[in-house]
């Protein structure tokens, strides 16, 4: 809002000042949506979380990750098979797969009006993150802090930020860039 002060006290054309107001109305929504979509995910990331620190909790499953480690480093994949496929038994009964994730997201995506496609697009990163600890090394899941840098994401083409030449549609509203040639 400072820049709109600014543009007047340069006392500038009325037709450019709406245009600015047009096109700052334009990115607060799209942050702001961007900004419900990453709640979304936080609170996503939050029961998964939970519902991972449960599972890391038993004795068994570290066991099962260190053997799955040694397997991995020693190539022997008949006994990482075996590891496997216990480690996927346990992570079932914890809750803690891709299934349990996605229709988790059903509702609080519901919650904060978010569309399906983002609402799946964000439960795949979170469950990515899952992943990483199950299977790789990381330590933990982390939650997105407010400010960072905004992700509107889709795996649908149609869908998101679309970019056509120079003009941007976000849902319903249309916003561009004109570019005057001499």
């Amino acid at each position: 809002m400072h820049c709109l002060l600014y543009l007047q006290q340069l006392e500038c054309h009325h037709k450019e000042l709406y245009l600015l107001q047009q096109i700052l109305y334009y990115h607060l929504k799209i942050f702001h949506y961007a900004d419900l979509v990453r709640k979304a995910g936080n609170e996503l990331t939050g029961i998964m979380k939970k519902r991972y620190d449960q599972l890391v909790r038993t004795k068994r499953y570290r066991k099962l990750k260190s053997l799955y480690k040694k397997y991995k480093d020693a190539d022997n994949k008949k006994a990482l098979k075996d590891v496997c496929d216990q480690m996927k038994e346990m992570q079932k009964q914890y809750d803690v797969t891709w299934d349990y994730c996605r229709t988790s997201m059903i509702p609080i995506g519901k919650k904060y009006g978010i569309d399906a496609v983002f609402a799946l697009t964000k439960a795949e990163n979170v469950f990515h993150g899952i992943e990483k600890c199950l299977y790789s090394d990381g330590e933990t899941i982390h939650f997105k802090k407010r400010g960072d840098f905004p992700c509107i994401r889709a795996k649908q083409i149609n869908r998101g930020i679309i970019m056509k030449q120079m003009n941007f549609k976000f849902k319903d509203i249309e916003f561009g860039v004109k570019i005057k040639d001499r």
